[in-house]
Parts: C-alpha cells; sequence; structure tokens
C-alpha cells in the first residue's frame, strides 16, 4: 500500500475510516489500469467502468473514486488532466501518454460526450425516463383501475420543434395544496394520499445534499403528498441515512434511458463506454415490479414517517437545519458520531 498524502488522509471521506481508504486504494490501482485502455476518459467514464463495474469487491463509489483521481493528479502527477475548450470539458490521461495521441481521441470523444451531456439533449434524455415511468405507472393502473396520476406525455402526437414528445404537466396544486415548482407526476389512489413523483436520468449518483432532494422535498411539503424519487444510481448512504428514514420512497433505474439516435455510440466501450444506456421508452421489468408489486406496500410508512418529519425537512429546505442536525430530527443512523454526516458528492478539482 503506498502512502497517501496528508489532503487526501484528513478528507471527511475517509478520515478514520479503514474500509473507505481501502476503497480509495483500489480505485488508485484501477485507475491507470483503464486510462491504459481508454487513453483519454471522462470522469463519468471512470465512473462507469470503476464504481459500477467489475467484480464488486473492486467497485469504488464515485466520491472516493474522485478522491483517488485527484490524489494521481495532483499529488502524485502521474495522471494529467486535459481541457477540451471547444465543448468545455475535462479529460484524464496518463501523464505518460503523448498530448498528441489524447488529442486524436478527444477529436472523437469530446464532441460525442458534449453532445448528450449539454443542450437540448439533455431536456430529451430526461423525457426518456419519465416516459418509461409514466409507462410503468399505466402498468399499475391496469393492474389496479383505482390508481389516476397527472403529467401525461403523448405519444401519438408529433415530436415539437425541439424533437420532445410533448408533455401536459401536472397542475401545481393538489386538493389545494400547492407548489412553486412542479412535479413531474402525481400518483393517486394510495389511502395515505398522493405520491409526488420526481424523475432523474442523470449519470450522477445523488448523495445525501443534492438539490435534486431538496427540490423534491419542497414540492411533497407544498402538495402535501409523499415524495418518490426515480433515479438512475442513488448512493446508499443517501438511502440508508436520509430517504429511508425521512419517509422518501426511491427507485434506482439502473439504466439510463435515452431516445434512439446516439445510444449505440455512448454505449461503445472503446467510447464512453455508458454501457447502461438504453434506447428505449419500455421500463425495465424492474420498475415495473416496483410500480405494480412493491410500491403499494411502502407508501403507508413512508407517508406516516414524511408526515411527521415534514417540519424538520421544511427547516432543512430553508436552510435552517444541516443535513447532520437533520439526521438527527428524523432519527437517521447517519446521526450516530461513527457515520460521516456530510454529503460527498463532486470531489473538486
Amino acid at each position: 500500500m503506498v502512502t497517501l498524502s496528508h489532503q487526501l488522509l484528513t478528507h471527511p471521506a475517509v478520515h478514520g475510516s479503514t474500509r473507505a481508504l481501502d476503497r480509495v486504494n483500489t480505485a488508485l490501482k484501477r485507475l491507470p489500469n483503464v486510462l491504459d485502455t481508454q487513453i483519454v476518459a471522462h470522469q463519468k467514464t471512470l465512473e462507469q467502468k470503476i464504481s459500477e463495474q467489475g467484480p464488486r469487491s473492486q467497485r469504488v463509489d464515485p466520491h472516493l473514486l474522485g478522491l483517488a483521481l485527484r490524489e494521481l493528479h495532483k499529488q502524485r502527477r502521474i495522471v494529467t488532466r486535459y481541457e477540451h475548450e471547444p465543448t468545455n470539458t475535462h479529460w484524464f490521461a496518463n501523464a505518460r501518454i503523448e498530448q498528441a495521441e489524447v488529442a486524436e481521441r478527444l477529436k472523437t470523444l469530446a464532441p460525442l460526450y458534449a453532445s448528450v451531456a449539454q443542450g437540448e439533449f439533455r431536456n430529451r434524455i430526461g423525457d426518456a425516463l419519465e416516459i418509461a415511468t409514466q409507462n410503468a405507472i399505466q402498468r399499475l393502473q391496469e393492474r389496479s383501475p383505482r390508481h389516476s396520476f397527472s403529467g401525461h406525455f403523448d405519444l401519438s402526437a408529433p415530436l415539437n420543434r425541439q424533437g420532445r414528445v410533448p408533455k401536459t404537466e401536472p397542475p401545481d396544486n393538489i386538493s389545494g395544496q400547492k407548489s412553486a415548482k412542479l412535479a413531474d407526476f402525481h400518483l393517486h389512489g394510495f389511502d395515505a394520499g398522493p405520491l409526488c413523483i420526481e424523475c432523474k436520468n442523470y449519470r450522477e449518483w445523488i448523495y445525501p445534499a443534492s438539490t435534486i432532494l431538496t427540490d423534491l422535498i419542497e414540492k411533497s411539503v407544498g402538495l402535501s403528498a409523499t415524495p418518490l424519487l426515480i433515479a438512475r444510481r442513488v448512493h446508499y448512504s443517501t438511502i440508508s441515512n436520509l430517504l429511508v428514514p425521512a419517509g422518501i420512497l426511491v427507485h434506482e433505474s439502473y439504466f439510463q434511458y435515452y431516445p434512439p439516435e446516439l445510444a449505440v455510440r455512448v454505449r461503445e466501450k472503446s467510447l464512453l463506454g455508458f454501457t447502461d444506456v438504453t434506447a428505449s421508452y419500455e421500463p425495465a421489468a424492474r420498475t415495473v415490479r416496483f410500480f405494480t408489486t412493491e410500491l403499494p406496500k411502502l407508501v403507508d410508512g413512508a407517508a406516516k414517517r414524511f408526515a411527521s418529519n415534514r417540519a424538520a425537512l421544511s427547516d432543512f429546505v430553508a436552510g435552517d437545519l444541516s443535513l447532520g442536525q437533520l439526521y438527527v430530527a428524523i432519527g437517521s443512523p447517519g446521526a450516530r458520531d461513527d457515520v460521516p454526516s456530510h454529503d460527498f458528492g463532486d470531489i473538486p478539482f
């Protein structure tokens, strides 16, 4: 095991945690090997290959992977960070790789990544998960006609000028309870009351202090509805320390849904390697199962917890409670002294 920098060892994500340090050391070993194969890679590609692929014992969570990448770049200087100015994107390569070889690869990789991570296509990717979610909700309706929902994509209509499927948004209120921000869907028909559904089709894993969660909480409090988050990946600490004790329902899709045009190229292992991308509006079997079988069993308990924690969650959204204080208020496992209450999303460079 190599010597780690003081900056890394004192970072809250690893300080005092043998397990976290072990994970960082795993990333330090895997990163140069992956970069050898890729020549140059975006951080999201590195996360796909190291956080989500390979034996489970060799996987490293994105925040720890980010620490390892920073260690290799800033402290050991064996990884070089490149800025591709035309697309305003950042890339990594082993320092011994010739700049000309990196530049040649970036002619293909950088525009491809920018095409799916920037501009209008991001909205279309967001629509894809929402449409898959709508189709899963409709399976629930077929099984149990008592359920109805607001927010609807018209798949029979022509695409609009931006190439998007037209959508009728849900209203900004439920039975007089109003939210300044619109949810993606309202789902009705549960004895415990309506659900406020938010879909996030991002590559990033969602960590506890993400604004995605504060927005969802704000919408749900305003509507007096139980929140449900649908996202590709949610960090386990987010689920165990925040969502479950707070009464926020969650489902990980494990896939990033795309409209068809670019799915094949971004999946290619020699390019971006986003192998979870699926060019379909059809929800995966596990998502259908979640809505039709699992969700009805979870709503009552979540609704009770969310109602009892509503005041504390409102204070958290308003900035009157820190994340650690919220954990105490909702009885989270994260309130224990040996469980970090920090948010470790993106590691800055």
